[in-house]
């Protein structure tokens, strides 16, 4: 590559005078004493002006500019009175040396070819001895002066042909950025801009970013690094392309800090540079950070401390991250800072969908809502549901509506074309009013109109029956469903039988989301985890009364639960995503007693996994990072005292939570290993590798068989006994999640698998062989898992639509649009079949009293 040359070309002239000055020295080693070394100088200076014109190039009218900060990323000097500044700097320190300014409020940079702001010069074979002169022209910008603005934050965006993120994906992404009401003033992406620091991905990240209107501030991630023999090697490239790999400017009156922590934080000169930037330009600024590693996790490598404890001297009141592909929001890491972890635009990890963040800052207040992508004018009327028959004076009017790029600011229904009445908002999706229990009986229309903050307005209409009340059966308990899949084999048979024909009985809604945590029931009580991807007010464990839908008790986690809580006995059991076990009183919501995994709250462990309880004893996974693989423990279910622990397979984020038959436990584990465990002793029995995969799908187990799906639209099964493969199938469409991410996990019941895949596929599989009996494919990709009821595969999908399948057929018998995202597994009791979805929802819905003829079998 001619980049690349260009790199070698430098190191190469950078030698030829420490070379020479080694011989020379080598010469005189006999005649005189030792000397200690010298660092090699250059110095650069320099002129700052106030580029009014715009050209560049500074004439007689316009002023210089004092008091600006210029930096080679070691040393920091200010502009005198003239304007002018020097800068000793060492030439040997980088392959590519560069000399940057801190843009100040009210002024900025142009940018280049690519939209990255220029506020940084190259210089090109800078030698030891050299002088050179570099000016810089700022441009006025009055709207940077103004404290109210906002900015996107983007992270993890991989661009690379082959892996989640195209050159045109990512364009698109950005397009949807640049078309935010109310513009950003800039994109900063934080980190992992490429997959693999090649010169291609380089180009392609910059040909993309060369198509948006608003300028990108850059940040490195691990994937920014080139192979090379030290640090100033591996980052050439990405000084090439990008500019330095640490710097600062201010925006809005707040000073932003762009750091390098992947491995900056073990570069002295990094540390050196931010203590005299922050003392020349923080002062009582509000300071916003921007990095690529988050500071609390275990992959954080050494060296944080000296960092946190630095930014908790000035006012920081954001730290904005990605690398874990998730969505996290902990407001205790800096103290007073929200530290706010967004997730890929490539790959999610914890399989939330793609997103960025909006931050906004107003009246002294900072919001960062997530938006997920491509979602264009989306509104769904989900009660009263189209063609739908609801009972006179029960429900509330529900509607989901949302945009990527616009927010919707109103929400209004009308009834029979009578008067326009307003609709409150309950969650980034629904609006809700309680008119519907004064409606008549008989036929309706309502129509519901969805305005954004651009003034645009969209409508949906829904026909309808109001019928007396008392028309259907009321919620009624049955058999408890004790955990995710209802029982410790995961097998998803539930022991109450429902017909297909469902209608909604009730909704709980909560202010956050439900992604991937699957209820609980015992004895009619609902047990489900909440997430907050805005913040970190709305994580929790919901108690719901199965007969009403009405909150019994919340308990507020330390982070969010990603996991399905289990039941037992009157005890809840939940794990956070920040490494804590909670057990509760299922009646109260009274702590009982908690397992926290982790030396503080920068070391805590990752709990994607759910529990599974079985003869007494909780088996919980969890994740230590880098240097410390992930465990499995076993704990007693009445005291929390740990059993044993066996140790599983590297330290990644995972969610294949364990089952447990026959007195052998398996688990999922980093990488697609499969794991089989002594059920009483930890002991290792065998541990397989049938595919590389993130681990999101959990396994289950029947008649002398595991069963795990694998990233790529895989499912494997595998012999109990030894680990061997029996048979795979993958599902043959295009998926519909960016990496193929295989979420949903099998359900078995007499002989048939039946799973869900990112290609949106439904799949019935011969238990056996894997031979195909059928496949329905749905309009989203899945991660919801299948429940079988009596005839009936009950599975939601991305598409926002929960389905009934005929159970031998694989025909669709029913289907109810919820309008967000349904990775959530559905849970059967009595009549009742519960299911949340990512608009924070919990949704109950029992027998509607009719038929769908199925395909004679």
């Amino acid at each position: 590559m001619k980049e690349m040359a260009f790199s070698v070309e430098r190191f190469r002239k950078k030698l030829q005078i420490p070379v020479m000055a080694i011989m020379i020295g080598l010469a005189l080693v006999a005649v005189t004493k030792p000397i200690l070394a010298v660092e090699p100088e250059a110095v650069v200076t320099g002129t700052i002006f106030l580029d009014i014109n715009k050209d560049g190039v500074k004439n007689k009218s316009e002023p210089v500019l004092p008091g600006i900060s210029v930096s080679d990323g070691k040393l920091v000097t200010k502009t005198d009175k003239q304007g002018k500044y020097t800068l000793k700097i060492n030439p040997d320190r980088r392959l590519l040396d560069i000399v940057f300014v801190t843009v100040p409020s009210g002024m900025r940079v142009p940018v280049n070819k690519d939209n990255t702001p220029q506020f940084y010069k190259q210089l090109t074979d800078l030698q030891a001895g050299d002088e050179r002169d570099q000016d810089f022209a700022l441009q006025p910008n009055p709207k940077s002066l103004n404290p109210n603005f906002n900015f996107a934050n983007l992270a993890d965006v991989h661009v690379q042909k082959t892996y989640g993120n195209s050159v045109e994906n990512f364009s698109s992404q950005l397009a949807q950025v640049n078309a935010l009401t109310n513009k950003p003033a800039f994109i900063a992406v934080s980190g992992d801009l490429t997959n693999d620091a090649t010169d291609d991905e380089f180009l392609d990240y910059t040909a993309a970013t060369a198509t948006s209107e608003l300028p990108v501030y850059p940040a490195v991630g691990n994937h920014e690094f080139s192979p090379g023999p030290d640090y100033k090697s591996r980052i050439d490239r990405y000084r090439h392309y990008l500019g330095p790999e640490w710097y600062s400017f201010d925006y809005g009156q707040k000073h932003f800090v762009v750091l390098e922590n992947n491995h900056g934080f073990g570069q002295q000169d990094q540390l050196e540079w931010l203590q005299q930037d922050l003392e020349m330009n923080a002062g009582n600024k509000e300071v916003v950070v921007i990095v690529h590693k988050p500071l609390n996790t275990p992959v954080m490598p050494g060296g944080a401390q000296p960092y946190i404890d630095l930014f908790s001297k000035y006012n920081t009141i954001l730290t904005l991250m990605g690398h874990t592909h998730v969505n996290d929001v902990d407001p205790v890491t800096i103290p007073g800072a929200k530290h706010i972890t967004t997730n890929s635009s490539a790959v999610t990890i914890d399989q939330t969908p793609n997103g960025f963040r909006k931050v906004q800052f107003k009246g002294g207040n900072v919001e960062t809502p997530f938006k997920m992508y491509d979602v264009n004018q989306s509104l769904t009327i989900v009660n009263p549901a189209p063609n739908s028959k609801i009972e006179q004076g029960s429900g509330d009017i529900q509607v989901n509506a949302y945009d990527t790029s616009h927010k919707v600011i109103k929400v209004q229904y009308r009834l029979d074309g009578g008067s326009w009445h307003k609709m409150e908002q309950s969650s980034d999706f629904t609006w809700t009013a309680k008119k519907a229990r004064d409606w008549n009986r008989g036929k309706h229309k309502i129509e519901v109109r969805a305005t954004d903050d651009s003034g645009k307005s969209w409508e949906e209409i829904s026909r309808f029956e109001v019928v007396k009340s008392g028309s259907f059966p009321a919620p009624k308990a049955g058999a408890n469903w004790e955990m995710f899949h209802g029982n410790a084999q995961h097998t998803g048979i539930a022991q109450d039988i429902l017909n297909p024909e469902l209608r909604l009985a009730w909704s709980y809604r909560t202010p956050g989301s439900i992604l991937t945590s699957s209820p609980a029931i015992e004895n009619g009580k609902v047990f489900v985890g909440t997430r907050d991807e805005n913040g970190s007010e709305h994580m929790g464990i919901h108690a719901v009364d199965l007969k009403t839908g009405k909150k019994l008790w919340q308990f507020k986690a330390n982070a969010q639960v990603q996991s399905s809580p289990a039941v037992k006995d009157g005890i809840v059991y939940a794990s956070s995503i920040r490494g804590s076990l909670y057990a509760l009183d299922a009646n109260t919501g009274m702590l009982i007693w908690e397992k926290i995994v982790g030396k503080d709250v920068l070391g805590r462990a990752w709990m994607y996994y759910s529990p599974t309880i079985a003869d007494g004893v909780v088996y919980q996974a969890f994740s230590m990072g880098q240097g410390g693989a992930g465990e499995l423990m076993a704990l007693d279910a009445k005291t929390g005292e740990v059993l044993w622990k066996s140790r599983l397979h590297g330290g990644w984020i995972s969610e294949s939570s364990p089952v447990v038959m026959d007195g052998k436990v398996f688990v999922g584990a980093v990488d697609g290993r499969i794991i089989a465990l002594d059920a009483k002793t930890g002991a290792e029995l065998w541990r397989a590798y049938p595919s590389w995969s993130w681990m999101h799908s959990m396994p289950a187990i029947a008649d002398g068989r595991v069963y795990m799906g694998y990233d790529g639209g895989i499912i494997v099964a595998l012999d109990a006994s030894t680990g061997k493969e029996l048979w795979r199938y993958t599902s043959p469409e295009t998926s519909y999640i960016q990496g193929a991410t295989t979420g949903s996990s099998p359900a078995i019941a007499d002989g048939v698998v039946y799973m869900g895949f990112p290609d949106g596929n439904v799949t019935a599989l011969d238990a056996e062989s894997g031979k195909l009996l059928w496949k329905y494919r749905t309009k989203g990709g899945i991660i919801s898992s299948a429940v079988v009821s009596g005839d009936t595969v009950f599975i939601g999908s991305n598409d926002g639509f929960l389905y009934a399948l005929d159970r031998v057929t694989g025909k669709p018998m029913w289907q109810y649009e919820i309008g967000a995202w349904i990775a959530s597994s559905p849970a059967v009791s009595g009549n009742t079949l519960v299911i949340g979805a990512f608009d924070g929802n919990l949704y109950g819905f029992t027998p509607s009293g009719e038929s769908t003829a199925r395909l004679q079998r």
